[in-house]
């Protein structure tokens, strides 16, 4: 590792925490404000400082997005900014942090199984024992080991399952977006889908009478912590991410992800109060041992300095 590389690990840890606070401060400002507004502030303030970004990218290509890949590439920002919004923000409404920060992370284990459907990549042994874990441990997350009492009505579980949908469709964006991303460098992708899924979360809002001026009328922390979920923990972090994939193998920048739930249930215990039963940690631990077998076994190619 050379002199610069080494300040990337403690960097990534950064980013790890940044991104576990989202999960409390969810749960935290959605009390005041609706789960899609919140979600339309996190992307709107999020694609602004990215565009600067996002226009030097687009001058160095060569060859431009046609139109209709700008088209779909915006179609899957309907996948996965704004149907990943929906489940992930009312999913901690309805749920807890906690279980928000794991169930939403359990990408790898969803990735596993589409990516075996729709792109025919090889799905090994230890790929399989890595998902059949992971299905394991998010059932009992999900349930909380109440198997009797599993009554999808209840908000904690329609809560849970909200969650993992939010993950289940991260995922197939992720497989579906990859094509554009090799082509066009990951800058360039990201902020069309971004952009059009927030419009779409607009258009939600609007048609369920939902103005974007009740941040408003939220006390001045909530609107702090608002704009730090926007500029800080969406547009910067992402930046810094997609930075480290430069100086990193992508499959050690995605292992740090496994520090999320592990900070999102320090965060949440700490900050709401929250507690996880004994049923919980064991989940927990057993999703994100799933995770790492997965990631272990997957080998990714080195990232190009276009992303």
């Amino acid at each position: 590792m050379t002199d610069k590389n080494r300040y990337w690990p403690p960097v990534m840890i950064v980013v790890m925490i940044i991104w576990a606070t989202f999960y409390p401060i969810i749960k935290y400002v959605v009390v005041d404000l609706d789960p899609l507004v919140l979600s339309f502030y996190r992307y709107f303030l999020g694609f602004i400082p990215l565009t600067p970004f996002f226009i030097a990218e687009l001058r160095k290509q060569q060859t431009k997005p046609a139109p209709s890949e700008i088209v779909s590439i915006s179609l899957l920002g309907l996948i996965g900014i704004t149907l990943f919004s929906i489940g992930l923000f009312y999913g901690i409404k309805l749920s807890t942090a906690i279980n928000g920060a794991l169930l939403t992370n359990t990408q790898p284990i969803f990735t596993a199984i589409l990516g075996s459907i729709l792109i025919a990549e090889a799905l090994s042994k230890k790929k399989i024992l890595g998902v059949a874990v992971g299905i394991t441990g998010m059932i009992l997350v999900v349930t909380n080991g109440n198997f009797k009492t599993f009554d999808l009505g209840g908000t904690a579980v329609l809560g849970n399952l909200l969650l993992m949908g939010a993950s289940l469709v991260l995922s197939l964006y992720s497989i579906l977006i990859k094509k554009y991303a090799i082509k066009y460098g990951s800058i360039i992708p990201t902020w069309i889908s971004m952009i059009s899924g927030t419009f779409f979360i607009f258009i939600i809002n609007i048609l369920r009478g939902q103005s974007p001026t009740q941040l408003l009328a939220l006390p001045g922390l909530s609107i702090l912590l608002v704009l730090y979920l926007g500029i800080i923990g969406t547009s910067l972090t992402y930046l810094i991410f997609n930075k480290a994939l430069i100086h990193m193998p992508v499959t050690t920048a995605t292992s740090y992800k496994l520090l999320i739930p592990v900070f999102g249930l320090f965060f949440a215990v700490i900050f709401l109060g929250e507690q996880a039963g004994l049923t919980t940690l064991i989940g927990i631990f057993i999703v994100v041992s799933s995770v790492y077998i997965i990631q272990k076994e997957t080998k990714h190619p080195e990232p190009s300095k276009s992303q």
